[in-house]
């Protein structure tokens, strides 16, 4: 129980510091950061971007679907909660409806590693834009599908498929064995085919996110993602420009895009 707790607390600062250090400043691009601001994070997981929006004064929403990580974000947000700063909502988006729902629209919405996640993407985008106010924008944070661990292999228990790059790109039946092959759980073998049948990459996101009606305002690839400065002390790295306007090739070796999109 202690080193879940350690777990968890190590998980929650990384979010914090990435965001502090890297997300809020590429979104200022585009949208300065105003105190009393309207924010919410969909998939706000631990709460740790949700601390960092508040320690800038934002009035803030995070919408989980686990109850558990809500619970657990509802501790780690115990004091922001209670002075009402901070909102934690346990349900699905979709139960949302924000023209009906909400008093007030979000100046600011978020999704970090979430998208790749989600069934139907298109229906998604689509619903979230309503979520925000017309001079609003939205961040978007995810892996590309091609990229080495663009399955979520890392977070399998095998030592060795945790560090096997490019493998999620196999056909199920073999990515599949392979797993068993490693004595992979069937929890966690469900989990990595769900994110096989949800990927995503740049070109798809681009075009559904222009079909919803949004524009794309700033754009950002990274060759060594900022997350992982806090989990491996690893230097960022944005993806050479040359790479990054290959499509499809850009795919490889972008460990993760940043996108500010907003209405058209």
């Amino acid at each position: 129980m202690i080193e879940l707790q350690t777990d968890h607390n190590r998980y929650f600062k990384q979010q914090f510091d990435t965001t502090s250090e890297f997300i809020i400043p590429f979104i200022e691009r585009k949208k300065k950061l105003v105190p009393g601001m309207r924010f919410l994070e969909v998939g706000s997981g631990y709460g740790g971007v949700c601390k960092a929006f508040a320690s800038r004064g934002l009035n803030v929403t995070g919408i989980e679907l686990l109850e558990s990580s809500s619970q657990i974000s509802k501790e780690f947000l115990k004091e922001e909660i209670d002075r009402k700063q901070i909102a934690i909502v346990n349900k699905n988006v979709y139960e949302i409806d924000p023209d009906k729902d909400l008093e007030e629209k979000y100046d600011v919405i978020l999704l970090k590693d979430t998208i790749e996640h989600i069934h139907n993407q298109e229906k998604f985008i689509q619903h979230i834009i309503h979520f925000l106010k017309p001079n609003g924008v939205i961040f978007f944070a995810f892996p590309p599908w091609f990229m080495p661990y663009g399955g979520h292999q890392q977070s399998l228990d095998s030592k060795v498929l945790d560090k096997l790059p490019y493998f999620h790109i196999l056909p199920n039946p073999i990515y599949k064995g392979l797993m068993k092959l490693f004595g992979e759980v069937e929890g966690r073998i469900a989990d990595t085919l769900e994110v096989k049948e949800t990927q995503i990459s740049i070109n798809r996101f681009e075009r559904i996110s222009k079909a919803a009606g949004f524009k794309i305002d700033e754009r950002e690839f990274y060759l060594i993602s900022p997350s992982y400065k806090y989990k491996f002390g690893a230097t960022p790295r944005k993806q050479f420009g040359f790479i990054s306007s290959l499509p499809w090739i850009r795919d490889f070796f972008t460990t993760t895009c940043y996108y500010v999109l907003s209405k058209k």
